[in-house]
């Protein structure tokens, strides 16, 4: 059986093989389990679209979808982190917990493990950590592909005292059985080490 952190080096090699971008929807009703409250997504996501969207040309945004422009000016914030230091001083009266949660932004590539009745399970590239993950307004297999087991590039942020996604999710690869078996296996070894947590300690 291969090992599980060699699995992982060789996926997060991969980065040609690329899937079909999704985010989430600002319109779809709250669902109850495996997301955040329905009031501190929407602060987020209203204060995580107006960053965004402060970092591209209105041409630029007009041309695309909302999905494909807020993936384009997250790369672009990734690129320059001082850019939110800019807005938030042009921008007294945005909402400082909200930036705050941002300028905390982890934007990786995940291996999406599966879903508990609480929270969806997440590992590093490097199989070194596990996180306990919470979606924004749907759960993330309903932003993702509609099942777990992939590896894909997503953001992960503290929100309200838990790890959750910041809705953009793009180049998902679909994982074979016998790699998420040793996957599940690692995840095991990361729980019986301490390496798991559902939020910022």
């Amino acid at each position: 059986m291969a090992q599980p952190r060699s699995v992982c080096q060789s996926l997060s090699a991969n980065r040609q093989q690329r899937g079909a971008l999704y985010a989430v929807s600002l319109n779809t009703p709250f669902v109850s389990h495996m997301v955040i409250s329905s009031p501190l997504a929407h602060r987020f996501i209203d204060a995580y679209m107006a960053f965004l969207g402060s970092l591209l040309p209105s041409a630029v945004k007009n041309q695309k979808e909302p999905a494909e422009w807020l993936v384009q000016a997250r790369r672009r914030f990734l690129k320059d982190p001082s850019a939110l230091a800019a807005y938030r001083a042009q921008h007294a009266d945005a909402d400082a917990q909200m930036l705050d949660a941002i300028a905390a932004l982890k934007v990786g590539r995940w291996i999406y493990l599966k879903d508990t009745r609480a929270y969806s399970v997440w590992m590093d590239e490097t199989c070194e950590q596990a996180y306990g993950v919470l979606g924004l307004t749907q759960r993330i297999r309903d932003i993702s592909v509609g099942e777990s087991g992939v590896m894909m590039t997503a953001g992960l942020i503290p929100l309200g005292g838990r790890w959750v996604t910041d809705g953009l999710i793009e180049n998902v690869l679909w994982l074979g059985p016998n790699i998420r078996r040793d996957f599940t296996e690692r995840y095991r070894e990361l729980r019986q080490a301490g390496r798991f947590s559902t939020g910022p300690v």
